[in-house]
């Protein structure tokens, strides 16, 4: 099951990135392949997405349950795919940035050889479909007074006959899109608190 996690800073107050966040009309056309959305209640929604995985081009219609509103820490979600075989779940983690990130552990698994290549070459061609956001000069500048963390986790699960190569396609695409969609985050926060 592909699972990827992105993290970016903005000099922004962690709230400020809550209130954003915390409603999902702010950011949903964010989400690459977005197409639409509809809140049936706060925690409830349906979306539409259009993926091109490869050479499966599929509109995916998904559920989405919002399991836990914590904020301004976390909101965890889960995936229903409603006309797809598919499940999963995403998470964004706010904080404040006062220390050095936390490096990988020591012995975690590093991604192969040609899994950091079609990497490479999804957020190239990610950036030209959809653009790059355009972030301060001060995002990712580090820890220091007034910085925040956003941290974005995603896991898609594709269920059905065709799960094993429809994962071994997803996981490249899937970090250049979870990046997007951090960086359209903050760089519209940025654009609208003034953080140069």
């Amino acid at each position: 099951m592909p699972e990827v996690e992105y993290t970016t800073t903005a000099k922004l107050p962690v709230e400020t990135i809550w209130e954003f966040v915390r409603e999902m009309d702010n950011w949903a056309t964010f989400v690459a392949g977005y197409e639409s959305h509809e809140k049936a209640s706060e925690d409830d929604s349906t979306w539409v997405l259009k993926g091109d995985v490869g050479v499966l081009a599929r509109t995916v219609k998904f559920a989405v349950h919002v399991d836990e509103w914590a904020g301004p820490e976390r909101v965890r979600f889960s995936l229903k795919g409603l006309n797809e075989p598919m499940e999963g779940s995403g998470t964004f983690l706010l904080s404040v940035h006062e220390e050095e990130g936390a490096s990988p552990e020591p012995g975690a698994p590093r991604d192969g050889f040609f899994t950091r290549l079609f990497t490479a070459i999804a957020r190239f061609f990610y950036g030209l479909v959809h653009g790059r956001a355009e972030r301060a000069e001060s995002a990712d500048a580090g820890p220091g007074s007034g910085m925040s963390r956003l941290v974005f986790r995603l896991r898609v699960d594709p269920g059905g006959p065709m799960a094993p190569m429809v994962n071994a396609m997803m996981k490249p695409m899937m970090m250049p899109a979870a990046e997007g969609l951090a960086n359209q985050i903050m760089a519209t926060l940025e654009k609208r608190h003034g953080v140069e």
